[in-house]
C-alpha cells in the first residue's frame, strides 16, 4: 500500500470513529508532533544559536551598546550600562511581557551569568538588575543613541547582501510607513501624550489620553521587518490633534531624518491612503524616492475620475480565471496631477465561498476585494502583478509588526514606564530585540521541521538560555555559520 493510499484510509477512519475518539486521536497526534519537536530541538543548544546569530547578523550590537555615554554618576554604578540594555532586548525577545516579570524569570545562577558573558563583561555581582534600576537608567539615557543604534544595525542587514532579492524592481529597497497607539488611558498621562474625546456631547462622554508612533519598517524577508526610522507623535501644545493633521506632519519628520541617516539608501516607501497627497509626492522627488500608495477616491477625486475615462481607451485590462472566482488588474500610466507623472494601478479579485455558520449557512456568498494604488514607478503589462503584491505588503506592517507586538508577546501597549522618555527607550530596546527575534523565528537549520507557535518556540529559547551554561560551549559559539531563511 503506498503513502497517499495510507493517508485516504487514516482520514475514513478517523471521520468514521465517535467524537470522543476523535479528541482522543487529536490529543495522541498532537502529543507526537510534540515529541518529535522536542527530539528535533534537542540537537541544538538553543541559548548557543541565539549566541552564534547574534555574534553573526548583529556583530555591532554590543560593541554600541557599549559605547553609549552613561548619564548616571560614575561612582554610584554596579552594573554597565550594556547589561541594562541587553537584559531588556532579551526580556522582549523571549516574549516576557512586563518588567517586574524580567526580574523574576532571569533570577537564575545560569542565567546571570550567560546574560554577563554574552555582554563580554566580567560579573561584578551575581545577580541581574532589578527592574527599577534599568527603569531608572532608562529615565536618564537619550532615545536618539538608541535610535542611532537601530540605524547601524540595519546597515550592517543591508551591507549582507543576504538580502538582495527583497529589491523593488532588484533596486530599491522597501520601506512601508504607518502609525499605531500605544498605551491608552482615561487616567492622566503627561503634556506628551494625545487626546480625544469620545461621545462627545453626551451623557457618556469621555476623554481619552494615548501616546502615538509613526514607524517605518524595512522589508528585508517575506517574515522579517525590521524598525529602521521611528517618530513619536508629541502633542506639545496640549491641545487635541486628530489622526490625519498628526501623522502626516510626523510623516513629514521622519523622511527627513530617514534621509539623513540612508543619504544614499535607495528607497520605494509604501504607505495607506493617508499620504496620497501633493506634500508625499513632492518630498519623494526631492530625495530622489520611489513611492507607492494605497488610493482611495476621497484623496484626491479628479485622479480617479480620469483613471476611469482613460482605462477605456489604454485597454490594459488583464483577467484571471480561479476555480472559485476570478481576479482583474487594469492600470493607466501619466496620468498628470499638479505636474505629478503618476501611474494607478486597480486590483480585483472575486471569490464564491459556501457559509459554513449562521443563518445564512449553506448559503454561496461572493467575497469582494479590491484595491487601487498610485505611484511613479513604471508600469506595464508584465509588472503590474508584482507591483500589486508589493502595494499590498502594506499589510505586513500591521501583521508581522504592530499586530505581532502588540499581541505575539512583545507586549507593545503596555506602559513599561509612566516617564515619556523612559517609555520611548523602552520602545526602541523592544525594536531590537523583535529584530533579533525575527531572524531567529526564520532560520531553517533549526525550525522547519518544528510545528509549534512562536510563544512556545520564544519559551523553549528561555528554557535554553536558563539551562545551558555558555561558559562551556565557548568553542561551539565562536565557529562560523551559515543562515538560510525559511
Amino acid at each position: 500500500m503506498g503513502k497517499y493510499e495510507i493517508i485516504e484510509l487514516t482520514t475514513k477512519l478517523f471521520f468514521r470513529t465517535p467524537i470522543k475518539e476523535r479528541r482522543f486521536y487529536n490529543e495522541a497526534r498532537i502529543e507526537i508532533r510534540r515529541k518529535e519537536a522536542r527530539e528535533h530541538l534537542e540537537q541544538f543548544r538553543l541559548a548557543c544559536e541565539l549566541a552564534k546569530l547574534i555574534r553573526h547578523c548583529f556583530p555591532e550590537l554590543l560593541p554600541l551598546l557599549k559605547q553609549i555615554p552613561d548619564p548616571r554618576h560614575q561612582s554610584y554604578i554596579t552594573y554597565p550600562g550594556v547589561i541594562l540594555l541587553m537584559t531588556r532586548i532579551l526580556s522582549s525577545l523571549f516574549y516576557i511581557n512586563s518588567m517586574r516579570k524580567t526580574s523574576e524569570e532571569f533570577n537564575s545562577e545560569i542565567m546571570v551569568k550567560n546574560i554577563w558573558m554574552l555582554c563580554k563583561e566580567e560579573p561584578a555581582v551575581e545577580e541581574l538588575p532589578y527592574w527599577e534600576t534599568i527603569n531608572r537608567y532608562l529615565e536618564r539615557l537619550e532615545p536618539d543613541k538608541l535610535q542611532d543604534v537601530i540605524h547601524c544595525l540595519c546597515r550592517r542587514l543591508l551591507k549582507s547582501r543576504a538580502f538582495e532579492g527583497m529589491r523593488v524592481r532588484g533596486k530599491y529597497w522597501q520601506v512601508i510607513i504607518d502609525g499605531t497607539q500605544l498605551y491608552s488611558t482615561q487616567g492622566e498621562l503627561d503634556g506628551k501624550s494625545l487626546h480625544r474625546t469620545h461621545n462627545r456631547g453626551t451623557e457618556r462622554e469621555y476623554q481619552e489620553n494615548y501616546y502615538y508612533v509613526l514607524e517605518a519598517k524595512l522589508v528585508l524577508h517575506p517574515k522579517i521587518l525590521i524598525s529602521i526610522q521611528t517618530e513619536f507623535v508629541d502633542n506639545e501644545d496640549g491641545k487635541e490633534m486628530t489622526k490625519q493633521d498628526c501623522e502626516r506632519k510626523a510623516c513629514w519628520r521622519l523622511m527627513e531624518k530617514l534621509k539623513k541617516a540612508f543619504p544614499r539608501l535607495p528607497i520605494c516607501l509604501c504607505g495607506d491612503s493617508l499620504y496620497a497627497c501633493e506634500g508625499f509626492f513632492e518630498r519623494c522627488r526631492r530625495k530622489n524616492w520611489r513611492y507607492i500608495v494605497r488610493y482611495k477616491e476621497g484623496s484626491i477625486p479628479s485622479i480617479a475620475g480620469e483613471y476611469r475615462k482613460l482605462k477605456r481607451l489604454e485597454k490594459n485590462y488583464q483577467e484571471g480565471i480561479w476555480a472559485t472566482g476570478k481576479n482583474w488588474y487594469d492600470y493607466v500610466t501619466d496620468i498628470d496631477y499638479k505636474g505629478y507623472k503618476l501611474n494607478l494601478a486597480e486590483y480585483v479579485e472575486s471569490r464564491e465561498h459556501i457559509c459554513k455558520k449562521g443563518k445564512k449557512k449553506g448559503e454561496i456568498q461572493t467575497k469582494r476585494k479590491e484595491f487601487w494604488f498610485l505611484t511613479d514607478l513604471p508600469v506595464t503589462r508584465k509588472n503590474v502583478t508584482d507591483l500589486i503584491e508589493r502595494g499590498r505588503m502594506r499589510w505586513k506592517i500591521e501583521n508581522e509588526g504592530f499586530n505581532a507586538q502588540k499581541k505575539h508577546g512583545y507586549s507593545l501597549e503596555h506602559l513599561y514606564s509612566k516617564n515619556y522618555q523612559a517609555l520611548k527607550n523602552h520602545y526602541y530596546l523592544l525594536q531590537i530585540g523583535h529584530m533579533i527575534s525575527q531572524c531567529m523565528e526564520t532560520w531553517e537549520k533549526i525550525w522547519k521541521k518544528v510545528k509549534q507557535s512562536m510563544e512556545q518556540k520564544h519559551r523553549r529559547l528561555l528554557e535554553s538560555m536558563k539551562e545551558t551554561p555558555l561558559e562551556e560551549h565557548k568553542e561551539e559559539m565562536e565557529r562560523k555559520i551559515q543562515i538560510r531563511f525559511i
